[in-house]
């Protein structure tokens, strides 16, 4: 799941898992170890990002906030929101997610583009952040409590004690959501990832007369034509509802090619497959008309070098 996650958005931080115990006594594993000297719970979930893992107990929090939101103390002169009530937790597991054994939580580290791609998978995520408790409460106990994802745009502790960067946000979230999204993301790599298409004789004819304006010609499951001198491959595929939503865009080149991200590269003998795939109803491209069809194909190209 975390690989198909993970490897869709191009990321290189770990899905990380939190486990929140009532127990007080020391997790028998390991992996598991108690942090050497009290760590902030962001502290401590960056680092289960780049692979460590930590048991932490209420004398490990260095974090008074934390100690609330995690449900380790209720609040004593004001509310504290979001938090863990009631607050009976005494140990809280935190590292990748494959390895915490039942993970209440999933945490994903994410820029805004990582965010966007997974929001269009699952149909929008909501955002419910103040600036202040934001991994600890935001990100684990308010997906804790309410069984609902949520991003939080992170808090000056965060950013400053735990090294989150400025272009960095959190995605928090319950197990099915992650399971939901993996599921998903599997289900398009099997026809936007693999560069094969609906078949061009089940799409709507007035989206062929479309790419017939731009001089674009059908084969079994893809359009061809070509722009600014470059052969260009035009998959469509539909979304969970039947909606042609995805439009792939393919370009083999004999030799080798350049493209910055979005796009995928592949080396087959001679040539350089590039690759790469939008949402239509994101780029301003209206298939039944054509309207922005070509003029969004040339923006592309461009930012291909041979």
């Amino acid at each position: 799941m975390e690989k198909s996650i993970r490897s869709h958005i191009g990321s290189k931080y770990h899905l990380v898992g939190v486990k929140f115990l009532k127990d007080a006594a020391p997790v028998a594993d390991e992996r598991f170890k108690r942090p050497k000297k009290p760590i902030m719970f962001c502290q401590a979930v960056r680092k289960a990002a780049d692979g460590e893992a930590f048991q932490m107990q209420l004398e490990d929090e260095a974090c008074p906030s934390a100690m609330v939101a995690l449900g380790f103390e209720e609040p004593v002169y004001i509310d504290v929101q979001p938090r863990i009530d009631p607050a009976e937790v005494k140990t809280v597991l935190i590292g990748p997610y494959e390895e915490v054994p039942d993970p209440d939580v999933g945490l994903l580290i994410l820029n805004p583009r990582q965010a966007m791609e997974l929001s269009s998978i699952i149909k929008g995520f909501q955002s419910q952040f103040s600036g202040s408790i934001a991994v600890c409460g935001e990100a684990a106990a308010l997906p804790y409590m309410e069984k609902t994802a949520n991003i939080s745009f992170l808090c000056n502790g965060a950013r400053v004690s735990a090294d989150f960067r400025d272009n960095e946000v959190i995605l928090g979230a319950p197990p099915q959501t992650f399971s939901d999204l993996a599921e998903k993301i599997d289900i398009l790599s099997k026809t936007c990832g693999a560069l094969c298409g609906c078949k061009t004789s089940d799409i709507p004819p007035r989206i062929i007369r479309s790419f017939g304006k731009i001089g674009f010609e059908k084969s079994t499951d893809y359009f061809f034509g070509k722009i600014s001198g470059k052969n260009i491959r035009i998959y469509l595929n539909k979304d969970f509802n039947g909606k042609l939503a995805y439009m792939t865009l393919h370009l083999p080149i004999k030799g080798d090619a350049k493209a910055a991200e979005p796009f995928k590269k592949s080396v087959r003998g001679k040539w350089t497959d590039l690759s790469v795939t939008y949402n239509v109803g994101d780029i301003g491209v209206e298939l039944n008309t054509g309207k922005g069809l070509k003029e969004f194909i040339a923006q592309i190209v461009e930012k291909v070098q041979v």
